[in-house]
């Protein structure tokens, strides 16, 4: 680094000082070559004190260059002892010149005062006295007391100048920190302030978001970008578990993968749980509730989540507690809309969604030219099962016949309890040829399975008749096809039970990838 480059690196007190400490050099010099040369007898004095003052000055100046940024005690502590002996020397030589270099030592002290503490100020300050004194003393031997009295004025003049800038300086550099002190505490107040505001206005929102809507799962990445906002945390994940099932109940995720993604390692939560974290980056996770029925877990970053204050962790807990109700409020909404919508009995759909389905599948069969067919099941002799072995045996074969019949159809199919011991099976996307091979898969697995008597044995026997029809062959509209499976029905129990009719139709029993349907005369 260039010397250039270390005096712009200096402080500008520093280079203020320099300065004046060379104009006062070039000064001296004028002195010496105008006045003090032609004075044998001041002239070794002068020169000393100039010599001094030089070299205190170079001195100075090297220290500074060396170390831009140097220790203001050191540096004025060469100052003070160089200008202590310098001013000395000219002193002495120029007492009789009624003390020009007086008001040097009082700049002096006055700028020790400036830049030190208070008590090194008043010790540098009391080596300029004693400089100033003695050198009268020992040069010029006052021969009256006036003049002592007027050179101990003059000393205690320079102390008091010293001191009293000093105090000065302190006072305001002590007000000065103290005024910062305050401006520190109003900008952080006033950061708080806009923060709880920031975390008040976020919980808002989520209260908002997350009791806008029954449907919970929507709202989650919503919700972590309003945390977001507020925490700053750019990739988090929140996790709502029900301890008593043993089962996640809610989750969203920013900016990492979800559960159960491959490249997940397993982060065991409640000893059950499986909660999941990335690969690649340490996560952490904070349970923000913990109760007997439920544990609300937050993840984040682990260096961020060490970062959260106080106030976020209540922020994050008041978001957790309404995430709680909003969970269950889902929940139960649910299980209200299933309930309505299902057989309390065969845990299969009811009649009133069997005909709202009808209403959608009939629709979309129209719009892209599909067909649709429907199935329509009987128990055959029913009544024997519930003399014989009571009703409660019969309601439990009619809800083995539900998971039957669910176990045998495809998931897109609607099974549905018509009612009593009548079923009804949606085929969307099927002719009246699969539906006949659906038909037949169901009456043969109803035919092969043995039902649980009043002893928890398996030996009831039951079989079904079932009728089939096709949207539009058979009919032209839902009643219609209701309708034209019911007499299908009617007609399988007609000709002998346990067997599949279709209205107006011979269905042969011919392999199922080569089923035929025949027109027969009414």
């Amino acid at each position: 680094m260039s010397i250039a480059s270390r005096i712009q690196q200096m402080s500008r007190m520093v280079r203020m000082a320099l300065v004046a400490r060379v104009l006062a050099g070039v000064y001296m010099l004028a002195l010496y070559f105008t006045w003090a040369q032609s004075v044998p007898e001041y002239a070794t004095r002068v020169r000393l004190g100039i010599a001094v003052y030089t070299l205190t000055t170079v001195a100075t100046l090297v220290a500074a260059v060396w170390k831009p940024q140097p220790k203001i005690a050191v540096l004025v502590g060469i100052i003070a002892v160089g200008d202590s002996i310098s001013f000395a020397a000219l002193t002495a030589a120029l007492g009789m010149l009624e003390d020009p270099f007086f008001s040097w030592y009082v700049a002096d002290a006055a700028g020790f005062a400036v830049v030190l503490r208070r008590r090194e100020s008043w010790m540098l300050s009391a080596l300029l006295s004693m400089s100033y004194l003695l050198s009268h003393v020992l040069a010029h031997n006052p021969d009256s007391l006036l003049h002592y009295s007027f050179l101990l004025f003059k000393v205690s003049g320079m102390l008091f100048v010293g001191g009293v800038v000093a105090v000065t300086v302190s006072m305001q550099e002590q007000r000065r920190r103290q005024i910062e002190s305050q401006q520190d505490e109003v900008l952080e107040l006033y950061a708080r302030l806009e923060r709880s505001v920031a975390e008040l206005r976020a919980v808002t929102q989520v209260t908002e978001i997350i009791h806008s809507t029954l449907d919970i799962d929507t709202v989650g990445p919503q919700l972590l970008d309003i945390l977001h906002d507020v925490l700053h945390i750019p990739a988090s994940c929140i996790y709502v578990i029900d301890k008593g099932r043993q089962e996640m109940v809610f989750s969203a995720s920013r900016g990492v993968p979800t559960p159960g993604v491959r490249g997940l390692s397993a982060l065991e939560i409640g000893g059950t749980v499986p909660i999941s974290a990335s690969a690649e980056s340490a996560f952490a996770c904070v349970e923000l509730i913990d109760n007997p029925d439920t544990l609300v877990v937050f993840c984040a970053e682990t260096g961020l989540v060490d970062t959260l204050t106080h106030d976020d962790r209540i922020v994050l807990q008041t978001v957790a507690s309404e995430l709680v109700v909003a969970v269950e409020n889902s929940r139960l909404y649910r299980l209200t809309k299933r309930l309505a919508i299902t057989d309390e009995l065969t845990d299969l759909y009811n009649y009133r969604y069997l005909q709202q389905r009808l209403d959608e599948e009939i629709g979309r069969a129209d719009r892209y030219g599909k067909r649709l067919s429907l199935l329509m099941l009987d128990v055959d002799n029913f009544k024997s099962v519930n003399d014989a072995h009571g009703h409660r045996v019969g309601d439990g074969v009619l809800a083995e016949i539900g998971h039957v019949l669910k176990s045998t159809v495809r998931e897109v199919d609607v099974v549905a309890r018509y009612g009593g011991e009548e079923f009804s099976v949606i085929l969307p996307e099927t002719d009246a040829s699969g539906a006949f091979i659906v038909a037949e898969k169901i009456r043969e697995a109803i035919s092969l399975t043995r039902f649980r008597d009043e002893d928890g044995e398996r030996r009831i026997h039951v079989t079904v008749s079932l009728g089939l029809a096709s949207y539009p062959v058979h009919a032209h509209d839902k009643e219609s096809l209701l309708r034209a499976a019911d007499d299908a029905v009617y007609r399988a129990k007609e000709g002998g039970k346990n067997r599949v009719r279709a209205p107006r139709l011979r269905l042969s029993r011919v392999p199922a990838e080569s089923v035929e349907i025949q027109e027969v005369a009414e």
